[in-house]
């Protein structure tokens, strides 16, 4: 839950985290701790209760910012920019609730979802179709072979996992554009690349048409830049790395989604039961 309200000093705004993102309002405080030019920065946070309380930052990205490639770059610079600067720096296990997930263990972790899911009843909200759950074993599989390939050069470490336009504010205050990342109740730990695919499919999403294959490259390399510098790295190991992390994509949504299900009832999961299936579909898409 997100309101805002009018204070003596402008407006603020107020979250309540979903319990099982509880961990978001703690995360929040580390990251602006760490790198506070690229997030927002909270007045207080409560981490018990997973509240949060932050001045207003302005408007997010908006569709003509979405297509404009120079704005693109902008961003992808910024969320490379700020995974160096809280790499390695973070302990996960001051932030219970976020998830490990290393890409190894995702073919795992798939198949044990469509297990789980199998053996619900037929009538259960969460229980997706059966060509569904044949080809999310197959996609695990695909998962086992993708992720053998990536090098150890970037560790385990925050994946932000829903970097979108709308959670990216256009801070403009200081006569240019600079973005601010915030919403990071999805976040979990595991291999940081995936934050930009998962911003180049929003990219996909809100323009409706496919990055172009010169625009694509640029944005890749724009962001690989930034880690190369970063790690001093071999740039073509980086971006087989990359290419390969591609792959994680549904299934960190999927795993993220998954630690609100103890959450919520019966109606929640009726009406909501179409966004985990969902991103089950986007993974099982692997197997093709």
């Amino acid at each position: 839950m997100v309101r805002c309200y009018p204070s003596v000093e402008g407006l603020v705004w107020f979250k309540e985290n979903n319990p099982g993102h509880r961990f978001e309002a703690g995360l929040v405080a580390a990251l602006a701790r760490l790198a506070p030019e690229d997030v927002i920065v909270p007045i207080a946070v409560d981490r018990e209760r997973g509240w949060l309380l932050t001045d207003d930052q302005g408007t997010t990205l908006t569709h003509p910012d979405v297509r404009d490639q120079p704005t693109r770059c902008i961003v992808v610079r910024a969320l490379a920019r700020l995974q160096c600067a809280v790499l390695g720096r973070l302990n996960v296990t001051e932030h219970p609730g976020v998830i490990e997930l290393a890409p190894s263990a995702a073919g795992d972790r798939v198949r044990a979802v469509a297990q789980e899911w199998a053996s619900l009843q037929p009538e259960h909200p969460l229980r997706p179709g059966p060509d569904v759950l044949k080809r999310a074993v197959v996609a695990a599989e695909v998962l086992d072979r993708r992720t053998a390939s990536l090098s150890d050069i970037v560790p385990l470490d925050l994946e932000l996992n829903d970097v979108y336009p709308a959670n990216i504010f256009a801070d403009r205050s200081a006569g240019a554009f600079r973005p601010r990342f915030f919403d990071f109740g999805n976040a979990i730990w595991g291999h940081p690349f995936v934050s930009l695919h998962g911003f180049l499919d929003s990219v996909v999403e809100w323009t409706r048409a496919p990055l172009s294959r010169t625009d694509r490259d640029e944005l890749l390399d724009v962001y690989l830049t930034v880690w190369r510098d970063h790690l001093d790295a071999d740039p073509q190991v980086l971006r087989t790395d990359l290419a390969a992390t591609e792959a994680l994509l549904g299934v960190h949504r999927l795993v993220s989604w998954l630690r609100l299900v103890p959450h919520a009832d019966p109606i929640e999961l009726q009406t909501r039961a179409e966004i985990p299936h969902n991103y089950l579909a986007t993974v099982a898409t692997l197997a093709t």
